[in-house]
Parts: structure tokens; sequence; C-alpha cells
């Protein structure tokens, strides 16, 4: 098994605490930004098993609280390429915030943020900060250096080797955007999330 390849950091309680107040006061459940098309265009995903999502673009700010979310997520960004060393375009991020409902046992299955190839801007960098852990379920898992997609829904599979992220409030994890992870559903307490993906040229 390959050994995974991470980078934790924490931001600051009153941060974690201004998020989860804009969660609940402005987000609505909208399609998810899931990259950009060879043409260009950006490609969405249905994310009606989830709850509430809100996404915009880094420079692209709709108020303070995302212009707040999106420096301290650069900064963040610079931070954890120290460990990562890859070539990035930090001007060209990506934000999320999430609402995992308990209502709609919200999940999100087996994925990858982006794959290793040659062609364009993709994703290379991802980043996941813990805002409100479920009280049960919800779970995090990051398969270790894979890229072994699984043909079912099932959630724990035997031959897809992962491991469970440690949700702390306020934690932080990157993680490149090639690694398979998936959110398991919500049994317990909504799950609260910021999640935001860094570009970077083509793989060389």
């Amino acid at each position: 098994m390959l050994k995974p390849n991470f980078w934790k950091d924490v931001v600051p309680q009153d941060f974690v605490n201004d998020v989860k107040r804009y969660i609940d006061s402005e987000v609505e459940l909208v399609k998810a930004h899931a990259g950009y098309s060879k043409s260009g265009e950006k490609r969405f995903r249905d994310c009606s098993n989830t709850g509430k999502i809100k996404i915009w673009n880094f420079h692209e700010e709709s108020n303070e609280i995302e212009r707040t979310i999106s420096n301290i997520m650069y900064k963040l960004a610079v931070k954890a390429n120290n460990h990562f060393r890859f070539d990035l375009d930090h001007n060209f991020m990506i934000l999320q915030l999430a609402n995992f409902e308990e209502a709609k046992g919200g999940h999100f299955g087996w994925h990858a943020d982006d794959h290793i190839n040659f062609e364009q801007k993709h994703r290379k960098l991802s980043f996941s900060v813990f805002i409100q852990p479920a009280e049960k379920g919800g779970e995090l898992l990051i398969q270790n250096g894979w890229e072994i997609l699984p043909n079912n829904k099932e959630i724990y599979l035997p031959y897809l080797p992962s491991q469970k992220i440690e949700e702390d409030v306020g934690g932080v994890i990157a993680f490149p955007s090639y690694y398979n992870h998936c959110i398991t559903p919500v049994e317990k307490g909504d799950r609260y999330s910021l999640v935001a993906w860094i570009f970077g040229p083509e793989w060389r």
C-alpha cells in the first residue's frame, strides 16, 4: 500500500464560526462546479444527494465573508505547496461550502477531483476544512494514493484500501486531487465543510 501524501493545518475558531453562520444563512442547493471541459467550459455535477452547496471562483466573491474565505484558503494553499511543490496557479482556485444534511443522508460517493493527464489546466491540490463534523457518519475516506474507481455504490470495499481522516473542528487537510475519496452517509447531525481546489498546468 502506498503511503498517503497529506498536509494538515488548523484555522481559528472565529473563522469556523463565521463560515458556519454563512452556510446556515445564505447557502442553497446548487449544482456543484466540477472543473472544466477540454473546450474550457464549466462542468457541473448534481449534488441533490448532499444538501446545501455554495461555490465560487477566486476573485469572483459576492461579499466580504467570501473574500475572507478565499484569502485564508489562498494563504493555506501557499503554505501547503511548500510541502507538495506542485506547479500551481494560486489565482485559479474554486471554493465550495457544503452542509451534508442528516435528513438527506448527505454523502458523496467515491470520486477523484481530477486525474493525472497531460491536457490543459486541471485541479492538482484539494483542501477540506472541517467546519462541523457529523455526530455519526459523514466520514472523509481517502484512498491511499491509488486511482481505481469502484464499480458500485458500496462505500466500504475490501479491495479499495482507504484511510479515515480524523475530523477535528477547524482542522485542514490537503491532498493531491487525483486521490480517490468519498464522504460516507451522514447518520446523525449535519456535517459542515469548506473545500477548495487549486488548479495548475498539465502534469510534466
